[in-house]
């Protein structure tokens, strides 16, 4: 057994690695870098207040592109990479357990997103001045479990799909931009939806109004702990299903 977790952590670090330096890094240091401009422009006057920031920047720009973008860049090419590349296959013929595989590929890939989303918030809450590092006490729970959540949807597509990116990115920037705005409860099946909830539940503990953002008879929210309870669970719940179907799916 110290054999196997010797080389599963030989696999998370040669994994991990190769993420690092591949072309989703570059991508979002770009969109990081385009954020940032736009932040210190939207920052240059002085009467900004943390509502502003939390509705003009943050739900607008950061969990609406920079972070679904931040996690699928990560989590689609935790698999479907060394599907791709034909790799896989080798992996799973090894003495190495599959359990060990999955997890090992799960932690390299999902490291790298999570950094980057809290990473990428607490850069523009800084260049936004008073007003985002006011918020940012709020905001940061919320994006570590989206950003865990969003990764393990995310690493289930790349179980699933082998072109897992190109179908992550229309489910991050349509459908669940799509349903996350329709009224009554469908939305409810959306990550971003809870989100959004853990984000108003914060905002009144500020005392702050979000402007025309949440009109409850149509956005029908759930509390702030119930939205970070189900986003939690969904974490848990999306890596158990990926690892019941890796460990059964034949993979050529």
């Amino acid at each position: 057994m110290r054999g196997e977790i010797s080389a599963a952590v030989s696999l998370f670090w040669v994994a991990f690695r190769r993420l690092v330096r591949s072309r989703q890094t570059v991508v979002s240091l770009v969109l990081l870098g385009f954020a940032c401009v736009a932040v210190m422009s939207w920052a240059h006057r002085r009467d900004r207040s943390p509502s502003d920031f939390i509705e003009q920047v943050f739900l607008t720009l950061f969990s609406t592109l920079l972070l679904p973008v931040f996690c699928l860049s990560y989590g689609t090419a935790g698999i479907a990479s060394d599907r791709e590349e034909r790799t896989l296959v080798y992996l799973l013929v090894s003495p190495l357990p599959r359990w060990l595989v999955f997890v090992s590929k799960v932690l390299a890939s999902m490291v790298p997103a999570v950094a980057w989303s809290m990473g990428g918030l607490a850069m523009i809450c800084w260049l936004a001045g008073t007003a985002g590092k006011t918020a940012w006490p709020s905001l940061w729970p919320s994006i570590l479990a989206t950003s865990i959540a969003y990764s393990s949807l995310f690493l289930l597509f790349s179980v699933l799909f082998q072109r897992a990116t190109l179908l992550a990115l229309a489910y991050a920037l349509f459908l669940e931009t799509l349903v996350g705005n329709l009224p009554g409860i469908a939305k409810r099946l959306t990550i971003s939806f809870y989100s959004r909830c853990q984000i108003f539940a914060a905002a009144e503990e500020l005392d702050l109004r979000l402007r025309g953002l949440l009109n409850p008879e149509v956005f029908l929210p759930v509390s702030g702990p119930t939205a970070q309870s189900a986003l939690w669970l969904a974490s848990f719940g999306l890596l158990a299903v990926g690892l019941a179907i890796f460990q059964r799916r034949e993979y050529t």
